[in-house]
C-alpha cells in the first residue's frame, strides 16, 4: 500500500502494547502539509485527541480490513493465536495506510507519528509518499493511488545483525517484522491542471514484498496497531532476503 523508500513501488500497507513482549518491537518536508479533514467533522473527543497529539488527521473510527492471510515463520517461537492477533494489528495500519493515501493531504497523517515516529516515517517508510504529495501540491492538483495488493504477511524473527543494522539506520527494529508479500498492479497519478500525469506505475503481478519493523501499540484513538519502525525491501540485499524467506541472489554481493 506504501509507496516504496527507494520509490519503485507501492506498498501496504506498515508499537508498545497487548503484545509487545511478544513481539520484542521496539520501544520534513519543505512545507508542513495541511491536516486531513475528520470523518466526523473533528467534533468528537477521538479526533479531538488526534489532533492535539499532532497526527494531521482523523480517520473512520472503524475500518475494513482485508482479508489477508496471516502466516506464522517464527518456526514455533511465537504461538499461531497470538500470531494472528499481531496479524490484525498490521491490518489495522494497512487500513490506517489506504485511508491517508485516499485523502487530499494524506501525508499529513502519514508524517505526524500516528503510525510510524515522524523521523523514521519523513525518512524511510513514507519518505516517497511525502515527495509525491508535495509534487501534487506544488502542481495545484492532488493524487490518485491504487495500491499493491499484498497477497500474504508473514511474521518472522530479525536476527542481531540485521536488528543492528537498522538501528545504525535509524530505524526501530525488534525481535519480530512482517513480510509483507505485495505485488503489482499499482498507480500513482498526478492529476494537475495539465491533466493527469503518471508518476507510478507497477505491472500486473511483479512482486515488491518488504520487511516492516515494528511492534502492536494499544493507541487510544486509532485501536491496536502495527507501529511501525521502518522498512526494508526484501529484494534489496544479502542480508534481508533470507530473513524475508527469499533466495540469496548473485546480484546482491
Amino acid at each position: 500500500m506504501r509507496l516504496s523508500a527507494d520509490g519503485r513501488r507501492l506498498l501496504i500497507l506498515s508499537v508498545t502494547g497487548l503484545l509487545a513482549a511478544a513481539a520484542c518491537g521496539v520501544p520534513a518536508a519543505p512545507t508542513r502539509p495541511p491536516p486531513v479533514a475528520s470523518a466526523s467533522a473533528g467534533l468528537d473527543a477521538r479526533c479531538i485527541d488526534l489532533q492535539a497529539r499532532g497526527a494531521g488527521g482523523c480517520p473512520p473510527a472503524s475500518l475494513p480490513t482485508e482479508p489477508i492471510a496471516v502466516r506464522n515463520g517464527t518456526g514455533g517461537a511465537v504461538d499461531d493465536a497470538t500470531v494472528q492477533a499481531m496479524g490484525r494489528a498490521y491490518l489495522r495500519t494497512h487500513a490506517l495506510y489506504d485511508w491517508a493515501v485516499r485523502q487530499p493531504a494524506g501525508d499529513a497523517f502519514l508524517l505526524g507519528g500516528a503510525i510510524a515516529p515522524a523521523e523514521v516515517a519523513r525518512t524511510n517508510v513514507f519518505r516517497t509518499e511525502a515527495k509525491a504529495f508535495a509534487e501534487a501540491r506544488a502542481a495545484g492538483g492532488s493524487l490518485r493511488v491504487e495500491p499493491l495488493t499484498t497477497r500474504a504477511i508473514t511474521l518472522v524473527e530479525v536476527p542481531p545483525a540485521l536488528r543492528d543494522a537498522a538501528g545504525r539506520d535509524g530505524l526501530g527494529a525488534g525481535g519480530y517484522a512482517w513480510v509483507d508479500d505485495q505485488a503489482g498492479p499499482a498507480l500513482v497519478t498526478l492529476l494537475g491542471p495539465g491533466g493527469p500525469r503518471e508518476l507510478l506505475r507497477i505491472p500486473p503481478g511483479e512482486p515488491h514484498p518488504i520487511l516492516v519493523f515494528g511492534q502492536v501499540r494499544e493507541d487510544p484513538d486509532l485501536g491496536v496497531i502495527w507501529y511501525i519502525g521502518g522498512e526494508y525491501g526484501c529484494l534489496g540485499s544479502a542480508q534481508v532476503r533470507p530473513v524475508c524467506g527469499l533466495k540469496t541472489s548473485a546480484s546482491d554481493v
